[in-house]
């Protein structure tokens, strides 16, 4: 049944495209979808609720709307960041030897959109498209503490706790921490969501200054010298500092 109710979602949003349309009529969207106009009018409001759909109110007839500009700029946007990072956290994968992510936010939480593995290839928790609380990890630590304050706000303030291992960081922890990573530009994550690995964070902030993304490096715990922590942190920070910039960042404007 949720199969079908959203098959007819999607079969009534790619109408216009199809027959090529600017408005379609509640009849029209019936018979050239071959779903009963109860349902369609049904999702039709649902749709113009979100923005997605719009009626006009004198033909009231239907046509897509700026809800659909909207989803489509976000992914837009994530798609075109995961494209120029990538070829950078290779080369950051390759200069450390450990496993690069790169997650973006989506609502409340983070999500992985890119992974290169290290030279252990050890499985973490951050696979691509694996979504993880803000205080899961080291990307997500650093895009947290670099969001604007309302964003941060209402992310703690919501802030369910899920508990990786005995390590992972509270809501009242993370607050505490956030000012530690703003004045350091990076995070850490010592055994925080997986126990034996240690992940170093920076965020990544676009051409309006605004932190869109996070990166982090993560390997085993016991390979992690004090040497080799400075190295891949200066790592870190070059390559998070170069894939802002390409994203348009300055940071003097």
């Amino acid at each position: 049944m949720f199969l079908k109710s959203a098959e007819n979602v999607l079969d009534i949003l790619f109408l216009w495209e199809k027959e090529k349309a600017e408005e379609l009529g509640l009849n029209e969207i019936s018979q050239l979808t071959g779903i009963n106009k109860s349902t369609v009018y049904k999702i039709l409001q649902s749709l113009k609720n979100r923005n997605v759909i719009e009626q006009n109110e004198s033909t009231k007839k239907y046509k897509l709307g700026v809800g659909l500009i909207q989803l489509s700029s976000h992914v837009l946007k994530n798609l075109d960041l995961r494209e120029i990072a990538h070829p950078l956290l290779k080369q950051l994968a390759y200069m450390c030897e450990n496993t690069v992510t790169l997650g973006i936010k989506s609502g409340k939480n983070l999500i992985f959109i890119d992974r290169i593995d290290g030279r252990d290839n050890v499985r973490f928790f951050c696979d691509i498209g694996k979504v993880t609380p803000f205080n899961g990890g080291a990307a997500a630590k650093a895009l947290l503490a670099h969001l604007k304050e309302d964003e941060i706000k209402e992310i703690i303030d919501d802030m369910e706790h899920q508990k990786f291992t005995h390590k992972t960081k509270d809501r009242d922890e993370i607050i505490k921490e956030i000012e530690i990573i703003r004045r350091d530009g990076y995070s850490i994550s010592d055994e925080e969501v997986d126990i034996g690995v240690l992940a170093i964070g920076a965020p990544i902030f676009d051409y309006t200054g605004a932190a869109i993304g996070g990166v982090a490096i993560a390997g085993i715990k016991q390979t992690f010298t004090q040497e080799s922590f400075r190295i891949n942190k200066k790592l870190l920070l070059e390559y998070s500092s170069m894939i802002s910039k390409r994203m348009g960042y300055f940071e003097n404007k």
